[in-house]
């Protein structure tokens, strides 16, 4: 992924990002803590968490 890929997601993916990667401060793993931690800071991260992997790894640009 190229450096920029990620600056080019949605901003409620990259938010989803942040929260997430800043729960593992407190819940180093994806269990049910880690899953109710989220839950409480973002109710709706399993949204963005879905949307973000729907998106492709890279942004092409085609140029048509």
């Amino acid at each position: 992924m190229q450096r920029l890929d990620l600056a080019r997601k949605p901003p409620e993916c990259l938010e989803y990002i942040v929260v997430h990667e800043l729960a593992h401060l407190r819940e180093p793993h994806h269990g049910e803590a880690f899953q109710r931690l989220m839950n409480q800071v973002m109710a709706q991260w399993q949204a963005h968490r879905r949307a973000l992997n729907c998106l492709p790894l890279r942004h092409e640009d085609w140029g048509y």
